[in-house]
């Protein structure tokens, strides 16, 4: 995701929003990696049992439904509507939001003079 946010003060609202919205998908990736690990370990004590291998599938499958909805939600356009003045920025820069999802982003403007508008 790109901002014109400064990192050193920490992601911005679109950017937890960003990961809350991926949260699914990482959490089953995490359950896939244990599920993994266990694999390895059952292979060292004699090889996985049956249960290992059901984990492993299951893990698998949340896996594939995450990033099915992850998907579908990202795949509206966002309709921008501005709501506010940012108090982050002296040059009156705009935030603005999506009527859907309600995620808010910054929009720095080089024409009110803002610097990081000319950087983008």
């Amino acid at each position: 995701m790109t901002t014109d946010h400064d990192a050193t003060m920490g992601p911005t609202v679109a950017d937890l929003a960003a990961i809350e919205q991926e949260w699914p998908l990482i959490a089953a990736d995490l359950d896939l990696l244990d599920a993994e690990i266990a694999m390895l370990y059952a292979a060292d004590d004699g090889g996985p049992t049956a249960l290992d291998w059901r984990r492993l599938r299951r893990a698998e499958s949340r896996v594939t439904r995450a990033a099915a909805e992850v998907t579908a939600r990202r795949a509206h356009v966002c309709d921008l509507v501005e709501v506010r003045l940012t108090t982050d920025c002296r040059y009156g820069c705009k935030v603005l939001a999506c009527r859907k999802c309600g995620v808010e982003q910054v929009s720095h403007r080089a024409v009110y003079g803002c610097p990081a508008g000319r950087a983008a």
